[in-house]
């Protein structure tokens, strides 16, 4: 059997999996962070991806015509939304690596897969739909 990667529905699986399981290792990240009150991520690491993304998106706003003010306040946004989620993704990672995921059932995990890749196809059609209108 010969794997087709231009199939649509080969690649819309493959990305809303991909998504999912993105999720639910935020969500861990998220559930361990709450419970235990620290991540296992270093604060260097931290704010290595906060310096990144702020640059990145201050570029980004201010070749879509932001002023200058507008350019920060969103590279700052999109940083804190960013590293939180990098955060949160790789401390959940750490937290499943660990053994975090066995205190979970497996019907738990399947669930939360099949939610989780709902919501990504959903969110995907979505964007799909603003970009070609935008443009």
């Amino acid at each position: 059997m010969e794997l087709d990667i231009d199939n649509p529905f080969i690649q819309a699986l493959a990305v809303s999996t991909a998504m999912a399981l993105f999720m639910i290792s935020v969500a861990l990240g998220i559930m361990y962070m709450a419970s235990s009150g620290s991540t296992p991520v270093p604060m260097a690491v931290i704010l290595l991806i906060f310096a990144i993304v702020f640059i990145a998106g201050s570029v980004f706003f201010e070749s879509r015509g932001a002023d200058y003010l507008g350019s920060m306040a969103g590279g700052a946004i999109a940083s804190f939304i960013a590293t939180f989620s990098a955060t949160a993704f790789l401390t959940g990672m750490v937290h499943a690596w660990n053994g975090g995921i066995q205190a979970l059932w497996w019907e738990q995990i399947l669930s939360a897969l099949a939610v989780c890749m709902v919501a990504s196809m959903f969110i995907i059609r979505l964007l799909q739909h603003k970009l070609q209108s935008s443009y």
